[in-house]
């Protein structure tokens, strides 16, 4: 047992730390479909505890590498403070069935994961094919904030500048925040194609920020958990953790040479997979 849950922990921290998204979606399948936890709320808190632990991580390796934009993150987690305690609240309350929770959670997954795989292969297949190209040539790779204001902030990365309203990534962290909480997820999935599709981010940088953000989120709800009476098998996330710490490590490197849309199709056969499974399994 204390293999298993050391091998998954090293796939949670690569692939969380790697997309930036579906590590607590993993960390969820494993919690109830590899090692039997039967209590929703338990799965909720122990999915994140580990999402935690490795944005720890992964932060500074990104920060490292000039793939935070820390003002968008900043924003996200800002938003999502509320979020976060009101998911986590609402959601000890009322989603306690385990089989319920796994419905819902396949729902959404599956939802994103058909985004994503559009963006790919249809909608924005010209400018993922772009930033590839950038990203393996030798210009500075580095995001360069421009401006700042209420109404929109400024930033340059690849020589091309890009904008967005500071509202949105309020409003979308409080959203998220809301429904990552409630499901015990990092909320990754959700913020991915927000950032990408909404504000038009470049994958490239998408990891990094969404896993700052999310430490935020996920700090927020574990301790509303926790102050709820919700409780936590210790060893289990002990084994767990010390594998997310390696693949956590492993991820951003990962990152750094796959490139855009393989980053995408990577998350998007995760999310699918799984979403399958949780909605007619």
């Amino acid at each position: 047992m204390e293999v298993l849950l050391f091998i998954w922990g090293i796939v949670i921290g690569a692939v969380f730390s790697t997309v930036g998204a579906a590590g607590g979606i993993l960390a969820g399948f494993g919690h109830i479909s590899l090692f039997g936890i039967a209590s929703a709320n338990t799965v909720k808190v122990m999915n994140q505890v580990l999402i935690l632990l490795s944005t720890f991580i992964s932060v500074p390796n990104y920060w490292r590498q000039g793939r935070v934009i820390f003002i968008l993150g900043g924003l996200l987690g800002i938003g999502s403070i509320l979020g976060a305690l009101a998911g986590s609240t609402l959601s000890y309350k009322y989603l306690t069935n385990l089989r319920d929770y796994k419905f819902i959670f396949g729902i959404l997954t599956l939802v994103v994961a058909l985004k994503i795989f559009y963006d790919v292969f249809h909608k924005e297949k010209e400018r993922i094919k772009k930033i590839d190209t950038g990203i393996r040539g030798e210009g500075e790779r580095k995001v360069k904030i421009e401006s700042r204001s209420l109404k929109k902030v400024v930033y340059k990365f690849l020589g091309e500048e890009h904008s967005f309203n500071p509202l949105y990534p309020l409003i979308a962290g409080f959203v998220v925040a809301v429904i990552s909480s409630a499901l015990g997820v990092g909320g990754g999935f959700l913020l991915v194609p927000f950032m990408v599709s909404v504000l038009k981010v470049p994958m490239y940088l998408v990891p990094g920020t969404s896993a700052f953000s999310i430490l935020i989120t996920s700090l927020v709800s574990i301790l509303n958990y926790i102050n709820l009476g919700v409780s936590v098998k210790w060893y289990f996330v002990f084994y767990e953790a010390l594998g997310v710490v390696i693949g956590s490590f492993m991820g951003p490197h990962i990152s750094h040479i796959l490139g855009e849309k393989r980053l995408r199709i990577i998350l998007g056969v995760i999310l699918f997979g799984i979403g399958l499974r949780y909605i007619f399994i």
